[in-house]
């Protein structure tokens, strides 16, 4: 029940602030895809990733994902290099004017302003630790799974 509950509190508190975010990235006049590529990059580690899980994150083809990712090297969030251990690949990294992006978009998240603040100190402090939990799990479980496909974490 206590699950129950907690699930439903946090799907809303999600859903909001995801709600504001997509809103403040679409007045960058970014795509659907291309916000989730910057994202996914984002949280890969040390902001880059391979062309191919863009792909599969994406369920599109190579030559649909190397026309998005043009559009973002074009605009000057994305570098694109080829990957020195394996040329076959194309690894994308962010640039520091996607990382000033995102971080101008996490931190003017209204709803996620306004709900943080309207907490006590004590509170807003217990939230950050249990953030920290989730996403030292987050991290894990996808390690995880980078391992298990065979990718490098």
């Amino acid at each position: 029940m206590e699950l129950h509950r907690s699930h439903a509190g946090m799907e809303y508190v999600l859903a909001r602030i995801i709600q504001d975010f997509m809103q403040f990235m679409r007045k960058t006049g970014l795509s659907t895809p291309q916000i989730t590529t910057l994202v996914y990059i984002y949280h890969s580690p040390n902001n880059e990733c391979r062309l191919s899980e863009i792909s599969a994150l994406t369920a599109s083809s190579k030559p649909a994902v190397s026309q998005l990712v043009e559009r973002l090297v074009k605009r000057g969030l994305v570098d694109r290099t080829e990957d020195p251990q394996d040329r076959r690949n194309t690894k994308l990294r962010l640039t520091d004017k996607s990382l000033k992006l995102i971080q101008n978009v996490i931190t003017s998240n209204h709803f996620l302003v306004d709900l943080m603040t309207s907490l006590p100190a004590q509170e807003r402090q217990t939230v950050h630790a249990a953030l920290g939990y989730l996403a030292q799990a987050g991290q894990q479980i996808q390690s995880s799974q980078l391992k298990k496909d065979g990718k490098h974490a």
